[in-house]
């Protein structure tokens, strides 16, 4: 963040709200986000994950982290280094759109967090076998039916007992994020909460 100018720091739209219940369903707990998507938040993201700027992940989290870090860890003091969460976990895509990436932009933000947050890394419990459409392009109850089947659990071990922390990007309804915790609850997650990098401004939380 030392090395913001001026104007990129007035573009960054932070949140003074930064954790929130699931609006979409029972299965994934809390929420935590540092930003609104908007300015350059959402200039950021957008071109993470549409042109080619793979780098734009370890900066988001960079931004993020000392506005998120009271949730990860056990404890309010400073001192406090017992993280709250097991493992962390991205939300995957298909491997079409992987290819076609060159990279799944959770995967990196996860990767990114995963060392200053002291969470073990495991980009391979989740995978998506249906190659829906982009969740931004429909309406809300389009998008529960979109994902219906979507996600699967690939490696049940790593997520058997465990508290786990769901990476995402962007959180429009929640829909996307129910979904993989609903079913690494069912393969025995004790506990699944998720950060995601920014909220959309039409995001009503309930």
């Amino acid at each position: 963040e030392g090395v913001l100018c001026s104007d990129c720091k007035d573009d960054i739209p932070v949140l003074k709200k930064r954790e929130f219940p699931n609006p979409a369903g029972d299965s994934l707990g809390r929420i935590f986000s540092a930003f609104e998507y908007e300015r350059g938040i959402r200039k950021a993201v957008h071109n993470l994950k549409f042109n080619d700027r793979p780098g734009n992940a370890a900066a988001l989290i960079e931004l993020a982290l000392p506005r998120i870090k009271q949730f990860l860890f056990e404890g309010q003091s400073p001192c406090a280094k017992a993280s709250k969460y097991d493992i962390i976990v991205p939300v995957p895509i298909h491997f079409r759109r992987k290819q076609q990436r060159g990279y799944n932009q959770s995967e990196l933000l996860a990767r990114s967090l995963a060392k200053p947050a002291e969470i073990t890394f495991c980009p391979k419990v989740l995978t998506k076998s249906l190659n829906t459409p982009p969740q931004s392009t429909l309406g809300r109850g389009e998008r529960l039916k979109n994902l219906k089947g979507a996600f699967a659990v690939k490696q049940a071990e790593p997520i058997a007992g465990k508290r786990i922390l769901l990476v995402d990007d962007v959180m429009t309804t929640g829909s996307t994020l129910e979904h993989c915790a609903r079913v690494m609850k069912e393969a025995g997650a004790v506990q699944v909460d998720a950060f995601v990098v920014a909220v959309r401004r039409k995001f009503h939380f309930e």
